[in-house]
């Protein structure tokens, strides 16, 4: 017998977010860009090409471990500043008192004796609705501090990925330094590795596309993906194992995200290499 909870806990979520989203978005900067109406990867890499035409330095940071990192006494504050409601409240705190607890944090922040990461319960699950809100809103006073006390001239967010662009690169280093500085106040660190300054006359990768000012093509490893992806629709196909509809909505949504980058030429490779058809029963 099937249980009824996964489609209770997606009932109540959906619920929630048509409560707690028009609280929560009409306070987040313009240019934060995850799980919000109008917004989105292709919004965010089109703001990016038109900060891009106007400034000649890019730096690229990363959110090391962004969800599993959440702390969940800062969320509540922050869900308490926003929302009034007590019932809404203590629904969504069961939903970030049921997150599934990460492994021990390996970092100690200022103010941390040996046993607070023990203590302090932190992560989300990346795959719920009100996860997506959560990240956002976590970010939210970051995202302010950036813009109105750092002064960065051009910023914008996806999720935990950090885009900052500058006529200088000092100052974008300088940012960078500040904003690690920032993030320990929310129990937050920025990737060591994922921390890189490029021109804007580069490709620079940006949310699944390389891109510069002037041109976007879909990064190689995604065509390599979806190319596999469609060989393997297609044996299953051929096998009576799906059906056209499934193909053609996976085929539709990967053409809706690459025809947002110069890929002609990728497509028509990729499509007039697989055939499907029906192997005899």
């Amino acid at each position: 017998m099937i249980s009824a909870a996964p489609f209770r806990d997606r009932v109540v979520h959906h619920a929630l977010m048509n409560v707690i989203e028009p609280l929560l978005d009409r306070g987040f900067i313009d240019d934060s860009y995850a799980c919000r109406k109008g917004k989105g990867v292709h919004a965010a890499v089109n703001r990016y090409q038109d900060y891009a035409q106007r400034y000649p330095y890019v730096l690229k940071l990363d959110i090391r471990q962004y969800f599993p990192s959440i702390d969940h006494r800062l969320l509540k504050e922050m869900l308490r500043r926003r929302i009034k409601d007590a019932e809404t409240l203590r629904l969504l705190d069961c939903i970030i008192d049921g997150s599934p607890e990460p492994p021990h944090s390996p970092f100690i922040f200022p103010g941390d004796d040996l046993f607070t990461p023990l203590e302090r319960r932190r992560g989300i699950p990346i795959g719920n609705l009100t996860s997506q809100f959560f990240a956002n809103l976590y970010l939210d006073g970051f995202d302010h501090w950036v813009k109105e006390s750092l002064c960065v001239p051009a910023y914008l967010r996806y999720v935990d990925d950090l885009i900052l662009l500058d006529d200088d690169k000092q100052r974008l280093w300088a940012a960078c330094a500040a904003m690690g500085q920032r993030l320990e106040s929310l129990r937050l660190c920025l990737h060591p590795r994922k921390r890189q300054i490029s021109r804007t006359t580069d490709w620079v990768d940006v949310l699944g596309y390389q891109v510069r000012r002037d041109a976007r093509r879909l990064r190689s490893d995604n065509g390599h993906r979806f190319r596999r992806r469609l060989r393997g629709m297609a044996r299953a196909y051929a096998r009576w194992q799906i059906d056209w509809d499934t193909v053609d909505a996976s085929v539709q949504s990967w053409i809706g995200h690459a025809s947002h980058a110069n890929t002609e030429g990728l497509r028509r490779a990729i499509f007039d290499a697989v055939y499907f058809q029906r192997e005899r029963a």
